[in-house]
């Protein structure tokens, strides 16, 4: 029997066909030592939720104080998680078995975490046919993909999913199967008041404008206008900005 990927619009995909794999030997070490600790940060947020500059009424994530490269900037749990991968017959067969699976898992949630998932942004592929927000479209929106392609499962994070997309991101992610937390990184040095970008691909340096823009237009519904592919183009103005409304 053949086994199907159902993995919807990942916003941290480890697809090995789109991602960089940060995942270096010394961060493994990190994260295990993070793992044996037996405190959590109780430092302030580093981190504030936003209504981001580049969308109507979408939020975002911006940093309250200046944030070195290489430093946690947030850990957390997944308030639901789905496998990414599941054998079947056919690929509409597979998918019938993730929607089993989401509605599961939702109707598991406490009522307060239940709110947190509904407030999320649902992508209009997946709303119902009168447009309503749908489980399952908050689910393949907004779900991170925790391992390899085909393995593993993915998660809805309700702060780290607000995050928009910048194929130049100032953060990683990093999931940390022992502890079940993912693990949020500052790629570079970030300055107080600038927004955290994830990269929902995870692209290589190397792609192509053109590439990472078909990528995000198939998966996640916009054309790409950010810093670094806006870098490209002629005629086009930086304030046009296009990313998912969170």
């Amino acid at each position: 029997m053949e086994g199907f990927d159902v993995f919807g619009s990942d916003s941290s995909s480890d697809d090995d066909s789109h991602h960089n794999n940060h995942s270096t030997g010394q961060s493994i070490v990190t994260l295990n030592a993070i793992a044996q600790s037996i405190t959590l940060r109780d430092a302030p947020a580093l981190w504030e939720v936003i209504d981001s500059i580049e969308l109507n009424g979408g939020k975002g994530l911006r940093a309250t104080t200046n944030i070195a490269k290489g430093v946690e900037i947030n850990r957390e749990s997944p308030l639901v998680r789905c496998p990414n991968y599941y054998p079947a017959e056919s690929e509409e067969k597979a998918i019938v078995m993730h929607k089993a699976c989401v509605k599961q898992k939702f109707a598991q949630v406490k009522e307060s975490n239940y709110q947190k998932l509904m407030s999320l942004f649902c992508h209009d592929m997946f709303c119902d046919k009168e447009g309503n927000t749908t489980e399952y479209g908050i689910y393949q929106t907004n779900s991170v993909k925790l391992s390899g392609r085909d393995s593993s499962s993915g998660g809805v994070f309700p702060v780290m999913c607000r995050m928009n997309h910048s194929c130049a991101a100032n953060v990683r992610h990093e999931w940390n199967e022992s502890i079940e937390k993912l693990f949020l990184f500052a790629d570079r040095d970030i300055e107080e008041g600038e927004e955290l970008y994830s990269n929902y691909g995870g692209f290589d340096v190397n792609y192509k404008t053109s590439e990472r823009r078909d990528f995000l237009q198939r998966n996640f519904g916009f054309h790409c206008l950010c810093e670094k592919c806006h870098e490209f183009d002629d005629g086009l103005s930086s304030s046009s900005m296009t990313t998912r409304s969170k």
